[in-house]
């Protein structure tokens, strides 16, 4: 990804990067995700966030973060791979950084999947975002 087409920071909490354009209280619920997140371990529990789209972008790529270090560990250890498609993974969270592919009605990306009937659906955002602060071309 080109550095310039990455959502910019507005600070970090536990090592991850916090997306700009959110409020104080959209932050908590992103910090309380984060915390979920890198307290899991189980794989099928991370590939499980990493495709739901009512998961803040930043929980979901800390998700697929652990779900690639599992697989390279376990490469390099030569132990049998997590049960899990990396290239799942990979496609649900390829443009939840991007400026260009942020969805500006919903925390998340204009890539991520619609709801299903009966299912939750990204969370609204209070305000669409302006083009410029998509970076929409």
């Amino acid at each position: 990804m080109n550095e310039n087409d990455r959502i910019p920071r507005v600070g970090e909490y536990r090592g991850v990067g916090l997306h700009d354009n959110q409020s104080p209280e959209r932050l908590a619920v992103v910090k309380r995700e984060l915390d979920s997140v890198l307290d899991l371990a189980d794989a099928t529990l991370l590939v499980e966030i990493v495709g739901d789209v009512t998961w803040s972008p930043e929980a979901r790529l800390t998700a697929a973060a652990k779900l690639r270090a599992m697989h390279q560990i376990a490469a390099e250890d030569r132990k049998s791979r997590p049960m899990f498609d990396l290239a799942y993974v990979v496609a649900c969270t390829a443009a939840l950084d991007s400026r260009y592919w942020r969805s500006p009605w919903y925390y998340g990306s204009l890539l991520d999947p619609g709801r299903g009937p009966h299912e939750a659906g990204p969370v609204p955002r209070p305000s669409p975002l302006a083009d410029d602060e998509r970076g929409a071309r």
